[in-house]
């Protein structure tokens, strides 16, 4: 380096450790965010609290257990039947967010809702009271009374079933809005996947040993089923979505 009066004045050289050798403190001190050291910055470790292995294979299945469960809960009391298919079907359809806290997010949704969702729940009492009804009424008719009120009523019931597994999809989907919001987007939902509104209730008939057999009820019959409708009801947009369409 040459200075202003053209004399040349000399750096210090720095030492370059060699190959294989440690850095020296003084570059690692250099270095280092000040006042940190390898643990404090988190090199090296891993969360004591994380799942690992066999148990981070139990992790699903024991959310699973848990939303079911909790929809148990619900369900016993009658008019909360809707509000806990929600909470689990908001649960099973989210298990990276709600995993660790199934049971807990299912039960504090159907706390939540159950004013609101109650009169759904009444009518799900209804329409299975209906087809109760129609399976004892029906086999007692005439062939041709029989047929005309199998294709009269068969139509109707499907409708109601296909319409009430959109309502709890959609209330999975928002536990804040109002009532008359979350009939609105079930009626969305069924105008826009109409291929899901007719496969809803076969699909909803096939899972029902899950729901109807003891040991599956208390083991899986309220979380799977509503995981797998809402899976069926999966790709159409959220109403959060919509609303924000709808607002611009």
């Amino acid at each position: 380096m040459t200075s202003a009066d053209g004399r040349r004045q000399d750096r210090p050289a720095q030492a370059t450790p060699a190959p294989g050798a440690p850095a020296s403190p003084t570059a690692t001190r250099e270095t280092a965010p000040e006042g940190l050291d390898r643990a404090e910055r988190g090199i090296g470790r891993r969360d004591p609290l994380e799942a690992r292995g066999l148990v981070r294979l139990l992790v699903k299945p024991a959310a699973f257990l848990g939303a079911n469960w909790a929809a148990l809960l619900g369900v016993l009391t009658v008019v909360g039947i809707v509000p806990a298919l929600a909470g689990a079907t908001r649960v099973t359809s989210d298990l990276e967010q709600y995993e660790d806290s199934a049971f807990t997010t299912t039960l504090r949704h159907a706390r939540r809702t159950l004013v609101r969702d109650a009169p759904a729940s009444l009518l799900l009492l209804l329409v299975a009271g209906g087809i109760a009804g129609n399976a004892l009424v029906l086999p007692r008719l005439d062939a041709s009374l029989r047929v005309f009120a199998v294709g009269v009523l068969l139509p109707l019931l499907w409708a109601l079933i296909a319409m009430l597994s959109a309502y709890v999809v959609a209330a999975s989907r928002d536990e804040h809005g109002e009532r008359a919001a979350i009939l609105l987007e079930a009626l969305r939902l069924v105008r826009a996947r109409p291929v899901a509104a007719l496969a809803a209730p076969p699909l909803i008939a096939l899972l029902s040993p899950l729901w109807l057999l003891a040991p599956l009820t208390i083991a899986i019959g309220l979380s799977v089923p509503p995981w797998v409708v809402g899976r069926l009801w999966s790709s159409a947009p959220h109403i959060g979505a919509y609303r924000a369409r709808s607002t611009e």
